[in-house]
């Protein structure tokens, strides 16, 4: 069965060459018609395939938003020491946080909060690392207006208190650090 499939293939290839050639002999007045055209363009030509002129799209895409980003970024008055000043005081104020969780101590919940939200492995190193401690210390926070209010006005309704945190568990400066946590 193999050597039948095998003469058919073969028969099936001898037959494509010589339409092949076939076509070649009757098409080739129309080619030679065609060439002087092809010698007035001896332009390159380049084909790309969807992918990847999709790609170059994008990549072409995200240049022009980076530009145009650091051109907004220098008609506000930004640079880049702003935001890394920006940066380093967060990371500044998280460590206090964090510190003072690690003491044992008990710590706002607008302060929780903030370091759940700027640094989540800082949070959670805090918590594990957290001493035993039988007389805790109330810490007054180390956040601004600003920080509190996450960049809003106070206009805007909110009171700057941590979702799942009670009023009475904010009014009473945050309980235990592990219940207002967890």
């Amino acid at each position: 069965m193999e050597l039948r499939a095998t003469r058919e293939m073969r028969r099936n290839e001898q037959l494509s060459k010589a339409m092949a050639k076939k076509a070649d002999t009757l098409d080739a007045p129309a080619k030679a018609q065609a060439k002087p055209a092809q010698q007035q363009e001896s332009a390159d030509k380049l084909t790309l395939s969807r992918q990847a002129l999709a790609f170059f799209e994008e990549q072409n895409r995200l240049r022009q938003a980076e530009e145009q980003r650091r051109a907004a970024q220098k008609q506000s008055g930004s640079s880049e020491l702003d935001l890394l000043e920006k940066a380093l005081d967060v990371q500044d104020k998280c460590l206090k946080i964090a510190a003072s969780i690690m003491k044992g101590n008990r710590v706002p919940p607008e302060d929780l909060e903030y370091l759940m939200n700027n640094d989540p492995e800082g949070y959670k190193l805090a918590m594990a690392m957290r001493r035993e401690n039988p007389d805790p210390e109330d810490e007054e926070s180390v956040l601004d207006d600003e920080d509190r209010n996450g960049g809003r006005t106070e206009a805007s309704g909110d009171s700057g208190e941590a979702p799942g945190v009670s009023k009475a568990e904010a009014s009473s400066g945050g309980g235990e650090t592990s219940s207002a946590a967890e």
